[in-house]
């Protein structure tokens, strides 16, 4: 007795010995039922039924047989049901329950067959409803007539409401809503009592039939039919509220038997045909398979992947199974469902997600401690499309023919494929057929609105693969980034944000914008841009200015092409650029738009020796969106790290347009004044201070700006405002000082709207945050002061900047450098070292008390800002008389240290020309070989500087002044008449230059010296004092002299150490694969390759360490003897090369117990927070930097990976940056989780970005600098090195403080008074 559908399946006979109460009435079969119910499930406080009842297997069959008929009793007496339930879980669980005759016989398997049979009837509807006919061996797509369903009359409720009110309907509707939940209720306690059985009985082979049999039977009897009500009446469908319950208990049931009969899975996969139009099959089909996949992972690769079983229907339902049958198992279950575009719609997208989640688990990388064999074995590309390509395939190429709805599972089927071929493949390429369909797909989903955003989100990484072909795809992609960007053109449907889907358009674009120039000479086809041509001159889809950006472009790019081809790869050019320029003005995320100026700076890098124009203007876009004044806080900084990076590109800048500089300067310092005007300092400051230093980088690139008055004169006019701030009301307008040329005011006349809304800055996300921690100034200014106390850091910050900036511009202006000066290594060294001279007086003193050498050099303390030292050279060489007054100035400053030589005599004009001797090179005892760099100018003094000049090329084709007027005419008469008073004019000055002596100043000598004039004592430091006018009363107190003491000589030494730039110092390695050990890694790597030498040297050259001047970070010539250094006017940088380190000698003390070249290499390097590894093969690259942060003393937090793409003829590079989490302290895990959130802090590369082999070097070492200082910023352990010096030299000032009489401080300057009187 059981289910009738059962029976239509063929899964089970009708037993003709059962079923005998079935004739019977309901009315009479109700009270049987119930009393034999009520009399085995006593009610709480009676006795249960005498034992002897089920004496033998007759008795229990037949009470079996009366509890069997009240599954089948209608709706109203489902109280009876409840019981009968009871009543055989009770049986089945509670062994001392279960009738004796059972036990005694042995009949348990009998017994629980019967009792699923029986089970199985509780699972008929009670409510017909008309639907459609499915035959067991027919998919549900096969109609017939309808039908009611197959149940006795009495059981089935009426549904004739005709005669019956409104009200009364109301009412029979909740009565039977109340009744269908009862029941749907019950079938789920008698399901869980099925899965139960399962866990917990043992089950013969035979009754895991029958069990499976009843589940199948039951389950497909009711999720065969349609969803939706049962009937007009509005009551749920049974077959909706059971579907999840009934399926897992299915697919439960159905492991747990350990079935591998052919038969049953091909049942059960022809059952599962009916159901996949609920979309709870497809999501348990997709559950299941997931667990089984998992289970095959641990099973096939380790215990370190996968899962220790099948995990089913939650973590709580472990199943142990066979291994054999796990193998089984997971095939059926895997092709359990038809194709999925046999599936309704949302359906087929679920199936893709199901496929991808079974895609992503087999794509999980192994373990990074993994060994090669076990990688090996992971399932290779091929090898996923050999199991769901056909699948995939058909509905990627489907994406632009399908229904809305399906869209969604095309897209999604887009995503999995993308995954299967962005992931490199380590034993077997793609195979060309699927590399085919592949690009063919995506070729067709490029040009669907629902698959683009999918597609674009997911081949982030597809061009630094090595698909064979994949870039000839560069020019759809090119198309498909247009649509998103710089303006979203079609109605984006997925749950991506926008901000999202235009973040990867723009990381795509990242990968692909050098391919242009690495393949110029491949070829186009024919018409591929005029869509793009469409959409940059459609009026709607771009505004004003995005035109006239795009027509730039095309002026840039317009020069013919070399060669026969009309369409070139270089033509992919335009585009880029359009790209990235417009939607710098178009885009409204932060995040994006740090992002797009990263790759507008590695563009610009890549590209000007093709396009020198390019760099102006790019300045030029850049300049005017900063001068908007809408740009948030952050997006600034970076571009004027941007601006700054472009400095280096000067070269390109002054041969296309030499008016870039002047304006961006000019633009620089109308941009600051605003600012400073505004008076808000406290979300402006760091931007003034960025401003400042990229203006004076700007201006220090070359000696442009010394002819141009008005630029100097403006820069001065603003790094006054910022020197004065503390003197400044909050808000002044600003108002030109001077006149300015008109015409050179309207070249650089580019006004724009005060600001409208103020600069929010994020806590820490600039390089200048540091200067919020200054301490206080020494004196307070004697002006009211309007602000409040706590703006007083950020005016201080602000001052600093502009101080430093104004030491640089005074002090670098008019500077040249000779042609051996390849680097500002030398800025580093002092050319005359004087306090090592005066230690040396210092010393001669001691053992002659008469000697006063010290006497020559003398130290001022200016404003308390300067430290000047002025020696009076008294060693002369013979032809410069000795009276006439000589000195060397040093000058240390906040910025560094510089030596000027000066002299006061007047020179002969008409004297004959002699080989000038310069007074710097006589005294010799100053010049200490060891202070002198190697190339040093006063080497070189002695040559003449030339200056170049040009001849034009038809220069002797101008015509002559005799030959433009015609002889004998009245012009002609003119400059002959011109020409003989010319002439008559030299012969006078001729006549006249030979009647004068020699020695024209001798009629001028001065008288001889007074009586009371010492004329072997210094007189050039007076001289100098008094012309700067420090020699008056009024201005004593801005100078203060210095007694030189031994604590003088220490602090010299020690200004003379602090850093006058930025000094850092980064590591270097070499790896073949995320794999290698740490041995491999510093002591034995592999053979090096050409191209990891070459990169090296790109990023810094290499100099001697024992002869270098300059920073050498931890190392010292005994253990290397070549060290790679880069240097510039802000900057010195070392890099640590562990394979250019070498063991100490045995007698050398200074390593201690470094005995090995880890251990020196830890040392040396224990510093450094930037790691650039170059690494043959990214796999498992992540685990390297584990590796070097877990070394000991590492400060490492930006991770550099430079990997060379085989395919690609040592050309292009993939750059992976890499910041995690990780640390030796909270505070250091704190400080790289909060640089990782803002990793667009530093640039210009980007992570993911794809680098011609050209730029690679600088870009890496800029990058590298950039990260340096941003990880010394998010530790709070930043400071510029002109703020350390400022703050020493202040508390020089300090403590050699004095407050003289005015008597007192002429005395502190010898022999004043009587230089004045005589």
């Amino acid at each position: 007795m059981f289910l009738d559908w059962i029976a239509q399946l063929r899964l089970l006979q009708h037993d003709s010995q059962t079923n005998i109460l079935g004739s019977l009435p309901l009315s009479i079969r109700r009270v049987l039922i119930s009393e034999i119910t009520s009399y085995l499930h006593p009610s709480s406080g009676k006795s249960p039924p005498d034992a002897a009842l089920f004496s033998s297997p007759a008795h229990v069959k037949w009470f079996m047989e009366v509890i069997g008929q009240g599954f089948n009793l209608p709706l109203e007496d489902m109280s009876i049901t409840n019981q009968d339930v009871d009543i055989y879980a009770r049986w089945l669980f509670e062994q001392s329950t279960r009738p004796e005759a059972v036990i005694k016989e042995g009949l348990e398997q009998e017994f629980y067959q019967i009792i699923f049979h029986q089970f199985s009837l509780l699972f008929q509807p009670r409510i017909a409803r008309n639907h459609v006919v499915v035959s067991p061996n027919n998919n549900a797509n096969n109609t017939k007539s309808s039908f009611h369903i197959g149940v006795p009359a009495t059981a089935q409720m009426p549904l004739a409401f005709n005669s019956v009110t409104p009200n009364q309907t109301i009412n029979l509707k909740e009565t039977l809503a109340q009744l269908v939940q009862r029941h749907v209720e019950l079938c789920k306690k008698t399901l869980k009592i099925f899965a139960m059985a399962g866990r917990t009985l043992k089950l013969s082979t035979e009754t895991w039939a029958v069990l499976l049999k009843v589940m199948l039977g039951v389950t497909d009897y009711l999720l065969k039919e349609p969803t939706g009500e049962t009937s007009s009446v509005g009551v749920m469908n049974m077959a909706d509220e059971l579907c999840d319950n009934l399926l897992q208990v299915l697919f439960e049931l159905w492991l747990r038997s350990n079935t591998m009969d052919v038969e049953m899975w091909d049942v059960l996969k022809n059952c599962f045909m009916r159901w996949t139009h609920r979309s709870k099959a497809i999501q348990q089909w997709s559950t299941t398979s997931l667990a089984l996949t998992k289970r095959v992972q641990c099973l096939m690769y380790g215990e370190k992947q996968g899962t220790d079983g099948v995990y089913i229907n939650g973590p709580n339902i472990k199943l142990d199974l066979p291994t054999d049958f796990v193998y089984y198992a997971w095939h059926r279950v895997m092709y359990l469902i038809p194709h999925p575009l046999q599936l309704p719609s949302s359906n087929f997208t679920l199936a893709m997600f199901g496929i991808g989640h079974l895609i992503d688990a087999f794509n999980l990388t192994a373990p990074p401690d993994a060994n090669d064999s076990l990688q090996n074995t992971n399932p290779d590309g091929n090898t996923l499309l050999h199991m769901f390509g056909t699948y995939l395939f058909d509905a990627a190429s489907k994406s632009c023919t399908t229904d809305t709805e399906s869209q969604y599972g095309c897209a999604e089927s887009f995503a999995t494929i993308c995954k299967i071929f962005c992931k490199p493949q380590k034993r077997q390429q793609f195979l060309k057929t699927y590399l085919e369909r592949f690009y063919a797909c995506l070729t067709i989903g490029l040009k669907s609105e629902s698959c683009l955003p999918t597609i674009l989100l997911s081949c982030t990484e597809l061009f630094a693969t090595e698909l064979e072909g994949v870039r000839m795809l560069v020019p759809d992609f090119i198309a498909a980034i247009k649509m998103v960007l710089p303006k979203l053109r079609f109605e984006c449907k997925t749950n991506v944000s926008i901000d999202n889907l235009r973040l990867a358009a723009i990381k795509v674009l990242s990968t692909i914008m050098c391919l242009p120039n690495h393949f110029n000479k491949v070829e186009l086809k024919l018409g591929w841009d005029c869509e793009l041509n469409a959409s940059s001159e459609n009026v709607s889809l771009v505004g004003d200015q995005e035109q006239l950006i795009t027509q730039l472009i095309r002026v840039l790019y317009a020069e013919p092409v070399e060669g026969d081809s009309e369409h070139p790869f270089l033509s992919l050019k335009f585009y880029i650029l359009e790209v990235l320029l417009v939607s710098l003005r178009t885009e409204t995320s932060s995040y994006n738009m740090r992002y797009i100026l990263h790759l507008i700076n590695v563009y610009v890098i890549e590209d000007v020796p093709f396009c020198p124009g390019l760099v102006g203007t790019v300045v030029k876009l850049i300049q005017d969106k900063i001068l908007t004044m809408q740009l948030p806080a952050d997006v600034t900084l970076v571009a004027f790290d941007v601006l700054m990076d472009f400095v280096d590109l000067y070269d390109f800048v002054k041969r296309d347009n030499k008016n870039v500089a002047r304006e961006l300067v000019l633009a620089l310092s109308r941009y600051v004044d605003t600012l400073i005007s505004a008076g808000k300092l406290v979300q402006t400051y760091p931007l003034i201070v960025q401003a400042y230093d990229c203006m004076i980088k700007w201006i220090l690139v070359s000696q442009w700006i010394i002819d141009d008055r008005d630029c100097y004169k403006a820069v001065i006019a603003t790094l006054s405002k910022g020197i004065t701030i503390f003197d400044r009301e909050p808000v002044t307008p600003a108002t030109p000082t001077e006149p300015v040329n008109v015409e050179k005011k309207k070249r650089r006349d580019t006004a724009f709207q005060p600001t409208k809304q103020l600069f929010q800055l994020p806590p820490r996300v600039n390089k200048q945050q540091h200067q919020q921690q200054q301490q206080e100034p020494n004196t307070t200014p004697n002006t009211v002061r309007h602000s409040s106390s706590a703006h007083k850091k950020e005016e201080m910050a602000v001052r600093m900047a502009a101080e430093y900036c104004m030491s640089q511009f005074v002090n670098q202006l008019g500077r040249f450098s000779l042609s051996t000066e390849r680097s500002f290594a030398s800025c580093r060294s002092a050319m005359i070292d004087d306090v090592q001279r005066l230690k040396e007086f210092k010393e001669l003193q001691k053992k002659d008390t008469s000697v006063d050498h010290s006497s020559s050099i003398r130290y001022f303390l200016i404003d308390k800002k300067t430290l000047l030292a002025i020696i009076d050279v008294t060693d002369k060489v013979p032809s410069v008389p000795k009276h006439i007054p000589s000195i060397i100035a040093v000058i240390r400053d906040t910025t560094g240290k510089y030596v000027w030589s000066m002299e006061s005599q007047y020179t002969d004009p008409l004297a004959p020309t002699s080989t000038p001797s310069t007074p710097l090179d006589s005294p010799a005892s100053l010049l200490k070989p060891s202070a002198i760099s190697s190339n040093n100018i006063h080497h070189h003094s002695d040559k003449p500087i030339t200056v170049p000049t040009s001849v034009a090329v038809n220069e002797k084709e101008m015509p002559t002044m005799e030959n433009i007027f015609v002889p004998g005419s009245n012009q002609w008469q003119e400059l002959e008449s011109i020409k003989n008073l010319m002439k008559r004019q030299e012969e006078i000055e001729s006549v006249h230059k030979e009647s004068c002596t020699s020695n024209y100043l001798n009629q001028y000598q001065a008288s001889s010296d007074g009586p009371k004039i010492d004329s072997r004592s210094p007189t050039g430091f007076r001289l100098l004092l008094s012309q700067m006018g420090f020699l008056l009363p009024k201005n004593r107190r801005h100078i203060t002299p210095l007694h030189i003491t031994d604590d003088v000589i220490s602090e010299m030494e020690t200004l003379d150490m602090l850093n006058e730039r930025d000094c850092i110092s980064i590591s270097a390695y070499y790896a073949t694969s995320g794999n290698t050990t740490w041995s491999e890694l510093i002591e034995a790597p592999p053979p090096l390759s050409e191209q990891f030498l070459q990169f090296i040297h790109c990023v810094a050259w290499p100099v001697n360490t024992k002869e270098h001047k300059g920073y050498k970070g931890k190392l010292d010539a005994s253990i290397c003897e070549t060290l790679p250094y880069y240097s510039d006017r802000t900057v010195e940088l070392v890099i640590n090369v562990p394979y250019f380190l070498k063991l100490p000698p045995v007698d050398d003390i200074t390593w201690g117990n470094a005995n090995s070249l880890t251990k020196i290499h830890q040392q040396v390097s224990s510093d450094d927070h930037v790691c650039i590894i170059w690494i043959q093969d990214l796999d498992h690259y992540k685990s390297i930097a584990k590796m070097i942060k877990n070394s000991v003393n590492s400060k490492a937090m930006v991770y550099i990976f430079i990997n060379p793409l085989k395919n690609s003829a040592n050309g292009l590079y993939w750059v992976r940056i890499l910041v995690p989490a990780l640390g030796n302290t909270p505070t250091s895990i704190a400080a790289s989780q909060r640089l990782n959130e803002n990793a667009l802090i530093f640039g210009p590369l980007v992570d993911g970005i794809v680098v011609s082999r050209h730029a690679l070097g600088s870009m890496v070492r800029s990058t590298a600098i950039s990260a340096h200082q941003a990880c010394r910023v998010v530790t709070d352990t930043y400071t510029r090195p002109y703020i350390i010096r400022k703050e020493y030299i202040e508390e020089m000032a300090h403590r050699h403080r004095v407050k003289l009489p005015l008597s007192e401080f002429v005395l502190q300057i010898p022999e004043i008074i009587v230089q004045r009187l005589g």
